[in-house]
């Protein structure tokens, strides 16, 4: 086993996700040995030698932390469903399989619930020190030792020059939507957005107008990286020269326009 390039990707789809598709999807097809453990058949699982079924959301129990540092507890709605358990068994009984194998002598790994795994971590991690299933069941508010968000500053952001290796003639910006369900999107389902408010590309009237578009036309976003397609919506909310689309649009398609450490990328628009 000696040199072996392993993965196990849990709830995770970085050929979705992650900026740079090309250089994700490079790097997952160089591993000896891919598992993914998911409840959605996204494009990373189709990659993967071994594919684990996840329980889904509503069959999980556990807790989740969110971008602004909430510690959520998760209540079990369903059993899952047909071979599918949730994820932190799934880990748990490989790690068992693996320290038999590798011969590693004794490790914690053989939990009996989240709430255990949770915790632990509490007693290990000094930031959720206070995030034990004993504390979270009262719903209060805690601040985590003064680490909480103090201010909110406005920053400008601009594109590099020549971003991509193309300097493109719009400045490209994608962010997660409100409205663009992720599972639906994982699979490139057309009803992602039930009700299409997220899955067209957002331009200036005035960029529009120079271009000759119209409300539904269809036009190709492209760099040196990667393209794809959308319709047009025609909206004063961006400014001239920038685009806006959602980043679960056609499975993730606009991440692959983007450098790794770049929010912005620079594009050229033509019609499709």
């Amino acid at each position: 086993m000696a040199g072996l390039k392993a993965l196990v990707v849990l709830n995770d789809n970085p050929l979705m996700l992650a900026p740079d598709r090309t250089a994700s999807d490079k790097l997952l097809a160089g591993l000896d040995f891919l598992a993914v453990v998911d409840s959605v058949p996204t494009d990373t699982a189709k990659l993967a030698h071994a594919v684990l079924p996840d329980a889904g959301y509503w069959a999980k129990e556990g807790t989740t932390t969110s971008a602004d540092r909430r510690v959520l507890r998760l209540n079990q709605a369903h059993q899952p469903r047909s071979e599918a358990q949730q994820g932190w068994r799934i880990l748990s009984e490989l790690g068992l399989h693996l320290a038999g194998a590798l011969k590693s002598g004794e490790i914690r790994i053989h939990y009996t619930s989240a709430a255990e795994i949770m915790d632990e971590i509490a007693e290990v991690v000094p930031l959720y020190r206070n995030a034990g299933y004993r504390q979270i069941d009262s719903g209060q508010r805690q601040y985590i030792d003064g680490l909480g968000a103090k201010s909110a500053n406005h920053v400008t952001v601009q594109a590099p020059a020549g971003s991509n290796g193309h300097g493109g003639a719009f400045t490209l910006v994608s962010s997660r939507g409100l409205y663009t369900s992720y599972e639906a999107a994982a699979t490139h389902s057309k009803d992602a957005d039930r009700l299409h408010r997220e899955d067209s590309l957002k331009m200036n009237p005035a960029d529009a107008a120079a271009l000759g578009l119209a409300r539904g036309d269809v036009v190709t976003v492209l760099n040196a990286q990667a393209s794809f397609a959308a319709p047009v919506e025609i909206t004063a909310a961006v400014q001239p020269k920038m685009l806006w689309i959602a980043s679960y649009y056609d499975g993730g398609a606009p991440a692959a326009l983007f450098d790794a450490d770049s929010p912005v990328a620079s594009v050229e628009v033509s019609r499709a």
